[in-house]
């Protein structure tokens, strides 16, 4: 029997006598999405236990080794979300030490877009779903997914390089596999433990060394920085386990970016943040529009994605994020960076191939 995962169409084949009466909860095995799936035949008992497994041309043949999708479409998507949140380094410098409080300017950029997200999803007929299960999601993934590490970059922006900011980007990949072990969704691999321990170097590198940056007193707001991919990290892991299946990448994103906006409206209010335009539009207050349209964006592709080609292929999109952050920063800011980042950068990069590559590895067994 053929099933098909509904968030990234991965195809599987089971045995339909591991499928019970009213259905049976399974997980994919490439992006941990997990569904409902009905039996083909209702007659058949439900055998003790089951796993999906990827479909082969013919189950005597030796299994081929399993590859990326680096089809046309994903590809440009993944180069579009990692130019463009590389992008957003620089402009959230701009926004910040042009005076933008970063509370509002938090809250705008998610209302923003998730507002042009909604509209979209509307004009389609397929709007977030308003369940007590969907809430749920929405308010998990709008927190950690957008809100802390949002307000947490847009916090660092002004006391660190929009280099330095990038660089963090490149230890989400990592982080996820080990919030992925915590949670039971992934299993040890010896090359995603070896590039763990290869991005922890990358980060003492910089921490350390009191040359790496530009002023020792930078050290403390790199740790800060560090909370942005523990977030990212995590809600990456929790939309493979929690996202609900019928759930489009439009609806799920803009419900993602609303929760989001209403969680920092709050915090706006009760720290008496108010800001609006002041009605002569400033670097700041253009940087901020360009921040809005770039969120609308990138979580749709974020999740669009990861259902089109798994969540080891999206993770590239740190990797790229890495280098055009660094890139828009030395373009826009004549940022210098001493040897230490470079090999941080270095050592960070290693770090994440070898995470691919046990990826990869535990697909071909």
């Amino acid at each position: 029997m053929i099933i098909n995962c509904p968030s990234c169409a991965s195809h599987f084949k089971v045995d339909p006598q591991a499928l019970e009466p009213a259905g049976r909860k399974v997980r994919c095995a490439k992006c941990g999405s997990r569904w409902l799936q009905p039996p083909a035949d209702p007659s058949t008992a439900a055998a003790d236990s089951a796993e999906a497994a990827p479909v082969t041309q013919a189950e005597s043949a030796p299994a081929a080794p399993a590859k990326l999708n680096f089809s046309l479409v994903p590809t440009a998507m993944l180069f579009t979300a990692g130019i463009s949140l590389g992008l957003t380094f620089s402009l959230n410098r701009i926004a910040i030490t042009d005076g933008i409080p970063f509370v509002p300017y938090v809250f705008w950029q998610a209302l923003g877009a998730g507002l042009i997200l909604l509209i979209l999803s509307l004009f389609v007929r397929r709007p977030p779903r308003l369940t007590p299960r969907h809430l749920m999601v929405y308010a998990v993934l709008g927190s950690i997914g957008m809100s802390v590490p949002l307000l947490v970059v847009n916090f660092v922006a002004a006391k660190l390089p929009a280099g330095v900011v990038g660089l963090q980007q490149t230890l989400v990949p990592m982080l996820t596999y080990a919030f992925a072990l915590m949670l039971r969704v992934d299993k040890v691999n010896t090359f995603k433990l070896a590039g763990l321990g290869v991005g922890l170097s990358a980060v003492l590198v910089v921490v350390l060394p009191q040359t790496s940056l530009p002023s020792p007193d930078m050290v403390i707001w790199v740790l800060v920085s560090f909370i942005t991919p523990l977030c990212y990290g995590m809600a990456n892991v929790l939309i493979a386990v929690l996202r609900p299946p019928e759930t489009t990448s439009l609806a799920l994103a803009s419900a993602i970016l609303l929760t989001g906006a209403v969680i920092m409206g709050v915090v706006m209010v009760a720290s008496g943040g108010w800001w609006w335009f002041d009605g002569i539009m400033t670097g700041g207050d253009w940087a901020l529009i360009a921040v809005v349209l770039i969120n609308a964006v990138f979580f749709w592709l974020l999740l669009e994605i990861i259902r089109l080609a798994g969540p080891v292929f999206f993770s590239v999109q740190n990797y790229i994020a890495t280098l055009s952050g660094i890139a828009w920063g030395m373009l826009i800011h004549s940022e210098a960076h001493s040897i230490w980042i470079w090999l941080a950068l270095v050592l960070l990069f290693v770090g994440l191939a070898l995470v691919i590559r046990g990826s990869l590895q535990r697909e071909t067994k």
